[in-house]
C-alpha cells in the first residue's frame, strides 16, 4: 500500500509542477506514475474498490489542475503569460507600395518567387502567373508580405 500512495502522490505532484515548468515531461511522468498506481491498486484490492480508488485519483488530478490555474492567475505575473505593454516600433515586414505599377526586369527566374531590378535597386517578387525567365520585363501589379506581386510586361 506503501508504494501505491508513493507513486500516487509523487504522480499528482508531477502534474502541479507541469503547470510551472515547461516541456510536458513532468506531465507524462506523473500520468504514467498515476497509472501504475491505479493498476497496482487493482491487483492488490477488490475491483470495486479500485474503481473507487481511480475515480478518488481523477478527482485529484482536477483539484490539483484548478487549484495551478488558480495560483497561476494570483502569481506575480498576474495570469499574464504574455508581454502586455505597448511593442511600439515594431512593424512586420513589407513591400513599398510606391512600386506599383512600376516596370523592371527579371534578375534571376521567378518559379515563382525570386528577385527582379526595378530602377537599378534589387526587390523580392512574386510571380502571378507561374514561371518567368531572366531578363524578361515585367510590370508591378500588387504587393504582399515583403514581395512585390508581378506580371509579365
Amino acid at each position: 500500500m506503501a508504494i501505491i500512495l508513493l507513486l500516487s502522490i509523487a504522480g499528482i505532484l508531477l502534474i502541479f509542477l507541469e503547470f510551472f515548468l515547461p516541456g510536458a515531461v513532468l506531465a507524462v511522468l506523473g500520468s504514467l506514475a498515476l497509472l501504475v498506481s491505479i493498476g497496482l491498486f487493482f491487483a492488490e484490492y477488490p475491483a470495486l474498490w479500485g474503481i473507487g480508488y481511480m475515480f478518488s485519483i481523477l478527482l485529484a488530478v482536477f483539484l490539483v489542475c484548478k487549484f495551478a490555474l488558480w495560483r497561476l492567475q494570483r502569481g506575480r505575473l498576474g495570469g499574464k503569460f504574455f508581454h502586455g505593454e505597448d511593442q511600439e516600433g515594431y512593424t512586420a515586414s513589407t513591400f513599398d507600395s510606391s512600386l506599383i505599377g512600376k516596370e523592371g526586369i527579371v534578375s534571376t527566374e521567378l518559379k515563382p518567387a525570386g528577385y527582379i531590378l526595378v530602377d537599378g535597386k534589387q526587390y523580392q517578387a512574386l510571380s502571378e502567373t507561374g514561371f518567368i525567365s531572366k531578363d524578361t520585363p515585367i510590370q508591378i501589379i500588387s504587393g504582399k508580405g515583403s514581395h512585390l506581386i508581378v506580371r509579365p510586361k
